[in-house]
């Protein structure tokens, strides 16, 4: 994934945090407004050999207990659940997420509605980890948005990202509707793979899809429109997109969720893959 632009963003909150760019992403964003120092990490466990899941549980300083559940490939996604009971059965309860850009995030809490296990304790050399049924994701709860020097916080937030998480699950499906999509290794691949795609104006010529070709020869000056700056080719929008995503893209606002939320594209695309892995028997080694 990159993380770069993130950095340079919050590069004076990592400094006083003493952390890194992923161990913020980590925090999904509480570190911003300093809630993740009111937890602490009680016992710690990490997939082995040596891979990219970690299972926490966590106290906060009110003394509510918590488990987390995350993951390196998605260092800025926590999905949170309730402590595991004398069966080792838990329920999720949550997810925190933020989507770093270089003039700002997106930051937020979803309910989740679902169920795990985790067997494991001091008393074992090793745990596992499991979900079990479907996982849905529920109503965004809590957000902050950031944009430059303008923060957005309160109903206004959660109404903004509601409606970004609209436009973001309908572009998401209308992308897992294409026919012979790679696996995607990370969010790099993502990004180059899907630019050009979606805003061939944008990218170099020689980057542009073979639709931008046929729509381009012939173009009247009239089916250029202007949004946030940039003509569009409303032909090319027309012909590649379905009729409710061809607004948002000639207005400029897919260009807008897709530089100021990328990551939470990538995370909705994924998120379906993510539940998928998390189903399977993890076998966990205690590291704290």
């Amino acid at each position: 994934m990159r993380y770069g632009k993130a950095c340079v963003l919050m590069s004076a909150i990592l400094l006083t945090a003493g952390g890194s760019c992923v161990s913020i992403a980590e925090t999904g964003g509480r570190l911003l407004d300093g809630s993740v120092f009111s937890e602490k990490k009680l016992a710690s466990y990490r997939e082995k050999p040596e891979g990219g899941i970690f299972f926490d549980r966590v106290r906060r300083k009110n003394g509510q207990e918590f488990i987390t559940i995350r993951l390196d490939s998605m260092p800025n996604l926590r999905i949170n659940g309730s402590l595991p009971d004398e069966n080792g059965d838990f329920y999720l309860t949550s997810l925190d997420f933020l989507s770093p850009s270089v003039t700002g995030w997106n930051e937020f809490s979803m309910e989740l509605s679902g169920n795990g296990n985790f067997a494991g304790g001091a008393a074992q050399p090793g745990a596992g980890l499991q979900l079990k049924g479907p996982v849905e994701t529920l109503d965004i709860n809590r957000g902050k948005i950031r944009r430059g020097n303008s923060r957005i916080t309160g109903v206004q937030a959660i109404t903004a990202l509601h409606n970004r998480r609209e436009r973001i699950t309908a572009i998401v499906q209308w992308m897992k509707d294409q026919g012979g999509l790679p696996d995607f290794a990370d969010q790099d691949e993502f990004e180059n793979y899907w630019k050009p795609i979606l805003f061939p104006e944008i990218v170099k010529a020689k980057l542009r899809p073979g639709a931008w070709t046929t729509t381009y020869s012939g173009m009247e000056q009239s089916s250029w429109i202007l949004g946030e700056d940039i003509k569009w080719n409303s032909v090319y929008t027309e012909a590649v997109f379905p009729e409710a995503l061809r607004p948002v893209r000639n207005s400029g606002t897919l260009l807008r969720d897709w530089e100021e939320a990328a990551a939470w594209i990538y995370f909705e695309f994924e998120w379906e893959r993510i539940v998928e892995s998390l189903s399977e028997k993890i076998e966990l080694k205690q590291i704290k």
